[in-house]
C-alpha cells in the first residue's frame, strides 16, 4: 500500500479467534466452579459493562479482572469467590491460543513487507501467552498490550505512545482491527487511516476501508502499492 510502512493489528477476532478461545476458557471455568453453562448469557452483560467501561477510561484492567465476575455472581446468585474466579479465569484464557483461520498464511505473506505490530486493549499476561502458545511471536516487530502502556485504545494517548514507539508518522501507518469503538474510532480521533476487518461482511463509512477476509486485505495492501 502507498505509503504505508507500518500496519498495526488489533489482536482479538482480528488475528487472534477470542470467541473461540472464550468459548473454551469459560467452560472450563464454568466446569471447575460447578455453574451452569446455561449462565453465560448472564455472564456475558456483566463483561460487555465492564469492557465498556474500561475503555471509558472508568474501570482498570486489575478491577475488572474480578469487577466482571462480582457482577456475574451478584446476578446468578453465586457464593464463589469472584476474584478467585477472575485469576482462574485469565490463566485459562492464555493457555487457549487459537488463531483464526488464514490468519497465519495472511501473516506470512506479509512478513518483511511491512513493520507489523500488535496493538491491544487486554490484560498483558493473558495476551502474550496466547501469542506465545501460537507461535506468531517472530511475526512482529512490536507488541502494544493498553495494560503495559498505561492507556487504552480509542484514547489517542494509546495511539500516540505507539507512534512515538515506532517512530512513525501517521501517514506511514494503518490500524487493522474488528471493532468500531475502539479500533476505528482510535484511530480516526488519532488521524490514522484503518481498515475495518469484519468476517461477517459488515462495512463501515467510518473506517478508510472495509474488508470481509484476509484475501481482500492483502489485495487492498497489494493493489494501491
Amino acid at each position: 500500500m502507498k505509503g504505508k510502512k507500518y500496519l498495526l493489528f488489533d489482536a482479538d477476532n482480528t488475528l487472534y479467534d477470542f470467541t473461540a478461545t472464550e468459548k473454551a476458557a469459560l467452560k472450563r471455568l464454568f466446569g471447575k466452579y460447578s455453574i451452569s453453562e446455561s449462565l453465560y448469557p448472564v455472564y456475558h452483560r456483566g463483561n460487555a459493562e465492564c469492557w465498556a467501561r474500561y475503555e471509558k477510561g472508568e474501570l482498570t484492567l486489575e478491577a475488572l479482572e474480578t469487577e466482571r465476575f462480582r457482577l456475574f455472581a451478584e446476578a446468578a446468585g453465586l457464593t464463589a469467590d469472584p476474584a478467585a474466579m477472575g485469576n482462574d479465569y485469565a490463566a485459562m484464557l492464555g493457555e487457549e491460543g487459537i488463531m483464526i483461520p488464514g490468519a497465519v498464511d495472511f501473516l506470512g505473506k506479509i512478513k518483511g513487507k511491512y513493520s507489523l505490530s500488535i496493538i491491544t486493549n487486554g490484560i498483558a499476561r493473558v495476551q502474550r501467552e496466547r501469542i506465545r502458545r501460537t507461535g506468531t511471536e517472530s511475526f512482529y516487530d512490536s507488541i502494544f498490550i493498553s495494560q503495559e502502556i498505561g492507556y487504552a485504545k480509542p484514547d489517542t494517548r494509546f495511539f500516540d505512545f505507539v507512534l512515538n514507539a515506532l517512530n512513525a508518522s501517521k501517514e506511514s501507518c494503518l490500524v487493522i482491527g474488528d471493532s468500531l469503538s475502539s479500533d476505528i474510532k482510535g484511530a480516526n480521533d488519532a488521524g490514522i487511516d484503518s481498515v475495518l476487518i469484519s468476517f461477517s461482511g459488515n462495512a463501515s463509512s467510518d473506517a478508510t476501508w472495509s474488508v470481509s477476509s484476509y484475501n481482500e486485505l492483502l489485495s487492498l495492501l497489494e493493489n494501491d502499492a
